[in-house]
């Protein structure tokens, strides 16, 4: 018996909705889940089993609903969105299909699109191998962006959830570099109440300390040479939301000491200012740097220090979390294939190895910039062992074994399901009998196309028949005598 499929509604108006409400939340092979706000939504996504996202492009509190859809498809790869578009919006049809979505629907809902959208979630769900019982509350390998389900970085996980919960208690992030330090400061300001207001990053190495207090704090017309109007610093820009302050280690002592009166006064000075500003900014600050030695050499404040490493956090080095390895080459190879419309890599098992055994001084970053390199050269084959860069072979003796936990076949590809089938090359068909039946290829021939187009489109019909070159009438036609009018 197959498993119901866990649907999450992003439609605000699900139970004056007739049509969604007879087709799906009728339907026993259903259950389904309805959230509230765009924070609901994350934290839903985030610690729930849900399989289909239905999400209504149109909602008055979606603003930026595209950006959002993108944002779930990068944190969730495996999840399935069926997204809901007016009637007529042609332009967002097309940023959808760039998103390459599993499918969409319009509104005014048509009942016969929203079974055909049902019917195909359901059968490429079921169609997955499925997880054992015990393994059904293991917690999602992607967190907001961050990918990982080793012990460390499931406690981290855990930890920015807590965290996210005081919105007012400033964070110190430890990391090496590459370690996506900026990506755990996201997460605890999207997971937070402050979420609907800005996060503003700064990196304090990158800017010199001549322009980095303007930056940080703004400035008034005649401040200084040049200073021709008021302009609005960081701090400000950030107020109700976050402040993520980067390589705080490199702040100069003066700035230093502005900083800490934002810390305990809540407000700042602008720079030729002579009146006070009050602000709400909940401050996250990381370093790679020991801090802790810098403010015994006094190179850092110890009380800024004391004020921003009320919660502190550190991110494990990727050689610590060997276990994730398998997990980021998946999502990398996932990300930077698609981007470019090219099918994901796969890796054979020693070249998985190979990388498990590299130090990987640069963390993930050094990992990302890696697969997207080889995207580019080796896109949808098998890489080999030969076709790393020799730096990432250099100590690997392939002899000795490497215990590869929790790893998926990557040099497998994926089976093809009925609806997902390759056309049949002519070099297929067995001519050893004498005897081809015509007819029949030609008719598997236009079926197959009719699948993958459709598949391409959404299942749009319309533009079905023009990838297909066919008028709409003739591809209605096509697919009734093929009785091919549910796919």
């Amino acid at each position: 018996m197959q498993s119901p499929v866990t649907i999450l509604f992003a439609v605000n108006t699900l139970e004056k909705t007739a049509i969604l409400s007879d087709h799906v939340k009728d339907n026993s092979s259903f259950l389904c889940r309805h959230y509230q706000t765009e924070k609901e939504l994350f934290s839903i996504l985030n610690h729930s089993a849900i399989q289909l996202l239905i999400y209504d492009l149109a909602l008055p509190d979606a603003e930026n609903g595209l950006a959002t859809v993108q944002q779930i498809q990068t944190d969730h790869p495996d999840l399935l969105i069926i997204a809901v578009i007016p009637e007529g919006a042609d332009e967002l049809i097309k940023s959808v299909l760039k998103l390459d979505l599993f499918f969409y629907i319009h509104k005014p809902y048509d009942p016969a699109e929203i079974r055909i959208a049902l019917k195909r979630a359901q059968s490429k769900i079921n169609s997955r191998p499925s997880a054992a019982a015990d393994d059904y509350q293991e917690p999602q390998p992607s967190f907001y962006g961050m990918i990982g389900q080793s012990q460390r970085m499931r406690q981290l996980f855990e930890l920015i959830t807590k965290v996210a919960e005081d919105e007012f208690a400033t964070v110190l992030i430890r990391g090496e570099s590459g370690t996506g330090k900026e990506l755990v400061a996201k997460a605890i300001h999207t997971h937070s109440k402050r979420n609907k207001k800005n996060f503003v990053p700064v990196n304090c190495a990158a800017i010199p300390d001549d322009l980095l207090e303007s930056e940080l704090f703004g400035y008034t017309k005649g401040a200084f040479t040049g200073a021709l109007q008021n302009k609005k610093g960081r701090i400000e820009y950030a107020d109700g939301g976050t402040l993520f302050l980067d390589e705080i280690g490199d702040m100069k002592p003066s700035l230093q000491a502005k900083l800490l009166r934002v810390l305990q006064e809540k407000e700042f000075e602008p720079v030729g200012g002579l009146k006070a500003c009050p602000v709400d900014t909940r401050i996250v600050a990381a370093t790679h740097c020991d801090l802790e030695q810098l403010v015994s050499e006094g190179r850092f404040r110890e009380d800024l220090y004391y004020r921003l490493s009320v919660i502190p956090l550190s991110i494990p080095p990727l050689k610590e979390r060997r276990d994730d390895i398998p997990l980021l080459l998946e999502a990398f190879s996932h990300t930077y294939s698609t981007r470019r419309g090219r099918k994901p890599l796969t890796f054979a098992p020693q070249v998985i190895a190979a990388l498990m055994s590299y130090e990987w001084r640069g963390n993930v970053r050094e990992l990302e910039n890696l697969i997207q390199h080889m995207s580019i050269l080796y896109s949808g084959k098998d890489v080999r062992l030969e076709d790393l860069p020799e730096k990432f072979t250099a100590g690997f003796d392939p002899s000795v074994p490497v215990d590869l936990p929790s790893l998926r076949d990557f040099s497998a590809q994926p089976e093809q399901t009925e609806d997902e089938g390759i056309v049949t090359a002519v070099t297929d068909i067995s001519w050893e009998s004498g005897h081809v039946d015509f007819n029949a290829l030609i008719n598997d021939f236009e079926r197959q196309l009719i699948v993958q187009a459709m598949k391409i489109t959404g299942g749009n019909k319309k533009e079905a028949a023009s990838l297909l070159n066919l008028k709409r009438t003739t591809l209605l036609e096509k697919m009734k005598k093929k009785e091919m009018q549910d796919i």
